[in-house]
């Protein structure tokens, strides 16, 4: 019987004692009854890889039996007196896992059998059958005087460090308990219970730590290796790693080498072939260290807010991790998977607030996940539905962070907070990482990694974009981003630079209203992302230079407008206008260049060289939901303008040429709908 527990009377429980052995101990039960025939059923847990399980010989005499550990596999031998008979299990013995193993011998041949494997059989040499034993059946290990003569003949020479919790001889379970047991006597036994670091598995004074149930991991002092400190034999020396690697031993035995970006094999020994954007794709194994998510530019204290774009080939381990310590203490965000939930974390110094993913997601395909995180209260959304709030614990309300952001896994988990749960890689592929509007995830942002690789399975791996466009993911498509002179969707066009006469630049005197197609909003991702530039010259102080929207009912839109001599641009995805104000006065009669973007809730604005400005619309909405039209010198319906502030329902009065949607141009005659009297202007300088 295997349980713990059983019962004598109705009323009394019996606790199971499980001895456990340190290598110098044992314990003594009556001698075995073999001679034709034996059955010996056992389980137990071993920490070390070499020790006896077994024993039980003759005094003076050849015959005996033994059942030992021998480099992790499980050996039965035996002699009936004319020779030795040796059979092996094929079962890898796993370092605090419970194993099970069921001999049978009828004469000279055995039969051995580990965690149900198939029998593997074998037998002693021909001669006599009867197995004559007259010593004490040993388990555990053998009394000192005994260590000589049972090393000749099982060729191990020290007990087994692990506990035994079933003994079944002839298919009688024996009671292994020391006292009123059926044990004769025995040796430095102790109490296994169930912490695998009892007796301590580990040698040369290396400290031991528990790491789940039953499983446990030796911290080696400097000068030993392996799984259990023994291993004077640095795995690392002599090193084949590449030069760029870092050569790791690994608390299992054996080496493995940190790759930095850009090289990958066993060795680091190859050049990864690096096409297209920074996607990095994670094996479970890998990690990728960027500065802090607090050297960015934004105040995270009070407020966070951040995209990540991932595909998830497994349902579990680490997105991301950014603590406040080294220690695992102080504050921390991380994002992570567990069992295809996501889980949202942070703790802003009184316990950490979990919020849940409502579903599990998808594998294998792209995913978006937006975050939020305002004071004490979060947010966690996928794919744009299904939002749930979660909340910290009272009193602290402000997030400190100190530490580098870990992604797709961290090089020591251990020195990760316990709360957030963390102890396995990502495996899978993160296209994007933004924070506060800024895209984090980028090679320049990179501080160390290891094992990592680029994702090839995506358009922009193919180098779509020409002329030194960059490729931009979204999601299974993407976009290029035009270095300047070109367009077009793959920058395929050059834009030939007018001569100053021939620019066409268009007057507008206030009441001159075109309208266009907004050729974004023709496909999907328009609705995610909207890019205006154009050049103006005027003297105005108020007055609306460009509107996309929807028309008088809804407030989904985007507008550029000069108030009081200063570019603002105003859009609305239908919670609250975000309103972005350049610092640079417009209203002095000279060309000026205006770039305005939006990505997803995440606003940019610039005017001539200032930086540009930046802001991000409430949670909620990330679509803009217009109906494709564009109208640039001011609305034919004012009423629009009646929820605006006054500069809207002012005409433009100036000129405007280089009008560019989304990377197209528009010809700001030809591509007109409507067909008010277009007045030309002089675009010299």
């Amino acid at each position: 019987m295997t349980g713990l527990a059983c019962c004598l009377h109705s009323s009394t429980v019996i606790k199971y004692f499980i001895p456990s052995f340190g290598g110098q101990s044992y314990l003594a039960f009556p001698t075995m009854s073999a001679y034709h025939t034996v059955r010996i059923a056992m389980e137990f847990r071993a920490s070390d890889m070499t020790g006896i399980l077994l024993y039980n010989g003759q005094e003076g005499k050849k015959d005996f039996i033994s059942l030992a550990l021998v480099n992790g596999k499980v050996e039965l031998r035996f002699n009936t007196g004319s020779g030795t008979g040796t059979v092996v299990s094929k079962v890898e013995i796993n370092q605090g896992r419970w194993h099970h193993l069921v001999v049978t011998r009828n004469r000279r041949n055995a039969m051995l059998s580990v965690d149900n494997e198939p029998h593997i059989e074998g037998e002693s040499p021909r001669g006599t059958d009867g197995l004559n034993l007259d010593t004490d059946l040993f388990i555990g290990g053998v009394p000192e005087e005994m260590k000589q003569d049972v090393r000749e003949r099982t060729a191990v020479a020290t007990g087994l460090v692990g506990c035994i919790r079933l003994l079944d001889v002839n298919n009688r379970v024996l009671n292994l308990q020391e006292s009123e047991g059926d044990s004769l006597y025995g040796s430095g036994v102790g109490e296994c219970g169930n912490n695998p670091c009892q007796p301590n598995p580990c040698n040369n004074g290396a400290a031991c730590q528990v790491k789940e149930a039953e499983m446990f991991h030796c911290k080696c002092s400097k000068g030993f290796w392996g799984p259990t400190c023994a291993d004077v034999h640095d795995p690392c020396e002599p090193n084949r790693c590449h030069p760029s690697s870092q050569c790791q031993a690994l608390p299992e035995g054996g080496y493995k080498c940190e790759c930095p970006m850009g090289r990958e094999g066993k060795h680091c020994e190859k050049v990864a072939e690096r096409r297209g954007a920074y996607m990095p794709l994670f094996n479970g194994d890998s990690y990728l260290e960027l500065k802090g998510l607090h050297l960015y530019g934004h105040d995270l204290r009070q407020k966070v807010s951040m995209t990540v774009i991932l595909m998830a080939n497994d349902s579990n381990g680490l997105i991301f991790y950014n603590g406040q310590k080294s220690d695992g203490k102080g504050d921390f965000i991380s994002l992570s998977l567990n069992n295809g939930i996501l889980e949202f974390r942070y703790d802003l110094g009184k316990g950490p607030a979990t919020i849940r993913s409502k579903e599990a997601i998808q594998l294998n395909v792209w995913n978006t996940i937006d975050l939020e995180r305002s004071n004490r209260k979060g947010e966690i959304m996928v794919n744009k539905k299904d939002p749930v709030r979660g909340e910290a614990p009272n009193l602290h309300v402000d997030l400190n962070l100190k530490e580098s952001l870990f992604v797709g896994g961290a090089p020591d988990y251990s020195r990760l907070a316990r709360v957030a749960a963390l102890t396995d890689g990502f495996k899978g592929t993160i296209q994007k990482i933004i924070l506060m509007g800024t895209t984090i995830l980028r090679e320049e942002n990179a501080l160390r990694s290891s094992n990592i690789a680029m994702f090839q399975d995506h358009p922009c791996s193919q180098e779509p974009c020409h002329n030194g466009g960059r490729c931009n993911p979204m999601l299974d498509a993407y976009e290029c981003a035009c270095l300047s002179g070109f367009s077009g969707g793959r920058c395929q066009n050059t834009i030939y630079e007018k001569s100053a006469g021939e620019t066409e630049a268009i007057a507008f005197d206030g009441r001159t209203f075109i309208e266009y197609h907004n050729a974004v909003t023709k496909s999907e991702k328009a609705l995610l992302v909207n890019k205006f530039e154009l050049s103006i010259r005027t003297e105005a102080t108020q007055g609306l230079v460009l509107w996309s929207g929807k028309g008088v009912e809804r407030s989904d839109y985007i507008a550029l407008a000069i108030v009081d001599g200063h570019v603002q641009m105003t859009y609305d995805l239908g919670s609250k206008p975000v309103v972005l104000r350049s610092s640079v006065r417009v209203d002095t009669n000279r060309w000026i260049r205006i770039k305005a973007s939006r990505a997803l809730r995440d606003g940019s604005l610039q005017v001539g060289n200032e930086a540009a400005v930046t802001g991000s619309s409430p949670l909620a909405a990330t679509q803009l939901d217009t109906d494709g039209a564009l109208w640039l010198g001011g609305l034919e319906e004012l009423a629009v303008a009646r929820r605006l502030p006054k500069a809207y329902s002012t005409g433009f009065v100036g000129c405007v040429k280089d009008v560019v949607v989304d990377g197209v141009e528009l010809h700001l005659v030809e591509d007109a709908l409507n067909s008010p009297r277009i007045l030309h202007c002089s675009a010299a300088k």
